[in-house]
């Protein structure tokens, strides 16, 4: 199983999760990796995701603000197709 710091890495490689930080960010067409992994840092008010580790209210915002919309993001997507 990924550490949430994994997780906060790699997402920003996933082209499906930036299109779900494409839907915030009606400005820009194409979300890069690194606007995704700023993205993340923004939601989450870190400066670094490797802060994961070891802030809870970070992780806290990251399940409830980022990683559970996502799911459901997806599960919405795939239940269209």
């Amino acid at each position: 199983m990924q550490s949430l710091t994994q997780l906060a890495g790699t997402l920003p490689r996933d082209h499906t999760f930036r299109e779900f930080v494409s839907t915030f960010t009606p400005h820009i067409d194409f979300v890069t990796e690194e606007q995704a992994a700023e993205f993340i840092r923004l939601v989450c008010e870190v400066d670094s995701r490797s802060e994961l580790a070891t802030n809870q209210e970070a992780a806290w915002r990251f399940h409830e603000y980022l990683r559970k919309p996502y799911i459901a993001w997806r599960k919405e997507c795939a239940r269209k197709h």
